[in-house]
C-alpha cells in the first residue's frame, strides 16, 4: 500500500490433492549456460516517486507490462509496457478509469476515485492481453473503497499518445469492480471495512484439473477490529464478471496479510499469505497455506508452515523508510512441489528463508526453514515467479554490496530442485540509499514532504531462457521503476 494512505487510509503495518509420495530433488542448474545481467533499464525517469511494482510477461518473453504506485498529480496506478523483452520501454503513463485526475490538472482523469495504489499485472495467454488490477480510494471519511479490473492489449496501444491518454482509449477495457469496501478514514481502518493487498494470479494450464485464462485476484480484507481474513474472487472473461468474494483463511486464522494464489501442474491452487494473533503482535507470526482442488470454489483449512521467529519491526537499522515481514511463493512446475520465501530476522539481520513441501500436494510436511543467501547483513522484499521447465527464481534487496549495510542491491537467486538449494546474482552490483529521495506527493519539492517509502514489495516474471526483475531506486532526482533481464 502506498504510504500516502497511512494516515486518512488505513493499513496495517504486519504484516487436497492426493498423496504422491516423496518427490527426489533434481540437480540445480542456473537460468543459461553463462548468466548474463543487463545494465538496469529506467522504465519511469520521473521528477515524482513510483514504487510498489507488479509485472506480467507473456510465455515468449518479448511482451511485457509493469504497474506501480504513481505519486504525479494523478495520484494513481502508474503503467508501462515493452515489446522488446524488457530492454526497453514505452513512456510511462497511468491505468485509467481508476483516478479523477490525469497528470496534468486541466485535464480531467476517466475515474470516479481520487486515490488508487496497490498495482497487480498478470498476462492472461486465453485472452492475448494483460490483466491490472488496482485499489482505489475515494478519498474522504467514510470513502468507499474499490479493488477495480480492467485489461491493456498492446496490440492496440498507440506508445507515442499524451501521457494522460494511456496509449489510446482502445487498448483499455472499462474498469469493473472485483471487491468493495469502506473505510473510515482512521489508522488501521478502525470501523473500517475494505480489501488491501491484492495481487492476481492467471491459470496458464490447458490440462485436465486447470482452468485456462481464470483470473484470480485475492487479499485481506481488514475491518478495523484486529482481523483480516483473507478472501478471493474469480473470473473465467476476463474480468468482466466475478465470482466471489470466497472465504479462504478459516475462523481460527483471521489475522493475514499479503495473499497470493499459486497454480500446480495438476491444476491444484494454493492461497499462501502471512499470519499473526492481532495487525500490531511481532510474536507468534507464522506463514501460512491453504489450497484448493475445485477452481477457488471452496479452500482447505489453514495450515501454518512456519513460524516467524523475529519479524522485522517496521525499520531496518539505518534507515527511514518502513519493512516488515513478507511472504511469497511458487510452485516447481516439474515437480509439483510448493515453495514458499519469507523475511525473519531470527539471525540478526532480517534475511531471506526458504521451506518447500516434502509430499507434493501434502500440507503437513514441510523442510526446515533456510536461508536463501546467508549474510550478516538486511535482506527484505522478496518475490517470487516460476518458469515452465521448474526452476524458480526469487528477488530480494540485498544488503551484502555495503560493507556499512546501509546500501541496497538486488539478489536474484534460483533453484531448479524446488527450493533445496539455490544459485544468487546481484542485479545491481552498486547499492543505492533508500533514504536519498523521499516519496512526495506531486508538486511537493524534494526534499520537504516528510515521507519516506520505497514500497511494500518488488517483482520478477520467468521464462524458461530469462527471468526479469522490477524494483524501486534512485534514479536523477527521484525514487523510479527499474527493469533488470538475467538470462
Amino acid at each position: 500500500m502506498n504510504a500516502r494512505r497511512l494516515g486518512p487510509i488505513a493499513v496495517a503495518l504486519l504484516f487436497g490433492a492426493p498423496f504422491l509420495g516423496f518427490i527426489p530433488a533434481r540437480a540445480a542448474t542456473s537460468i543459461g549456460a553463462s548468466l548474463q545481467v543487463q545494465s538496469p533499464a529506467n522504465v519511469t525517469n520521473d521528477a515524482f516517486a513510483e514504487n510498489e511494482e507488479s509485472l506480467g510477461m507473456d510465455p515468449t518473453g518479448t511482451l511485457l507490462a509493469s504497474a506501480w504506485n504513481d505519486w504525479n498529480y494523478n495520484d494513481g496506478c502508474g503503467f508501462s509496457y515493452s515489446t522488446t523483452g524488457g530492454a526497453t520501454w514505452a513512456p510511462k503513463t497511468f491505468v485509467p478509469g481508476l483516478t479523477k485526475f490525469t497528470n496534468d490538472p486541466s485535464i480531467p482523469g476517466t475515474g470516479s476515485y481520487a486515490v488508487a495504489g496497490d498495482p497487480a499485472v498478470a498476462f492472461n495467454p486465453r485472452f492475448g492481453v494483460f490483466d491490472v488490477v488496482c485499489q482505489s480510494f475515494a478519498g474522504n471519511k467514510s470513502s468507499g473503497v474499490n479493488l477495480l479490473a480492467t485489461t491493456f492489449d498492446p496490440s492496440l496501444a498507440n506508445p507515442a499518445a499524451d501521457e494522460n491518454t494511456s496509449y489510446g482509449a482502445a487498448a483499455w477495457t472499462t474498469a469493473t469492480s472485483v471487491a468493495t469496501g469502506k473505510s473510515n478514514g482512521a489508522q488501521k481502518g478502525h470501523n473500517g471495512h475494505f480489501p488491501d493487498h491484492e495481487s492476481i494470479t492467471v491459470d496458464t494450464g490447458t490440462g485436465p484439473g486447470h482452468h485456462f485464462g481464470r483470473l484470480y485476484v485475492s487479499w485481506a480484507m481488514f475491518n478495523g477490529n484486529g482481523r483480516s481474513p483473507i478472501e478471493v474472487a474469480f473470473s473465467d472473461d476476463n474480468g468482466r464478471t466475478w465470482t466471489g468474494p470466497i472465504a479462504v483463511s478459516d475462523k481460527a486464522h483471521t489475522t493475514n496479510q499479503d495473499a497470493r494464489v499459486e497454480v500446480a501442474p495438476d491444476g491444484t491452487l494454493y492461497m499462501t499469505f502471512l499470519g499473526g494473533p492481532n495487525e500490531t503482535n511481532l510474536k507468534d507470526n507464522f506463514i501460512a497455506v491453504s489450497k484448493s482442488s475445485n477452481g477457488g470454489g471452496t479452500w482447505s483449512a489453514t495450515h501454518e508452515v512456519a513460524p516467524i521467529v523475529s519479524p522485522t519491526p517496521g525499520l531496518l537499522p539505518d534507515s527511514n523508510y518502513r519493512v516488515f515481514a513478507d511472504v511469497t511463493a511458487s510452485v516447481d512446475q516439474a515437480t509439483g512441489q510448493l515453495v514458499m520465501a519469507f523475511t525473519d530476522g531470527k539471525s540478526g539481520a532480517s534475511q531471506v528463508y526458504v521451506v518447500h513441501q516434502r509430499v507434493r500436494g501434502g500440507l503437513s510436511l514441510w523442510s526446515t526453514p533456510k536461508r536463501v543467501k546467508p549474510s550478516t547483513r538486511e535482506e527484505f522484499f522478496p518475490w517470487m515467479s516460476e518458469s515452465p521447465d521448474g526452476r524458480v527464481d526469487l528477488v530480494f534487496y540485498d544488503r551484502a554490496c555495503d560493507p556499512n549495510d546501509t546500501l541496497n542491491c538486488v539478489t536474484l537467486s534460483s533453484s531448479s530442485d524446488a527450493g533445496v538449494t539455490w544459485s544468487s546474482t546481484s542485479l545491481l552490483p552498486t547499492g543505492f540509499d533508500g533514504d536519498q529521495f523521499q516519496a512526495c506527493l506531486a508538486f511537493v519539492e524534494q526534499p520537504d514532504c516528510g515521507t519516506f517509502f520505497l514500497g511494500d514489495y518488488i517483482a520478477v516474471s520467468s521464462t524458461d531462457s530469462k527471468a526479469v526483475s522490477l524494483f524501486t531506486g534512485n534514479g536523477p532526482i527521484s525514487t523510479d521503476v527499474f527493469a533488470v533481464t538475467a538470462s
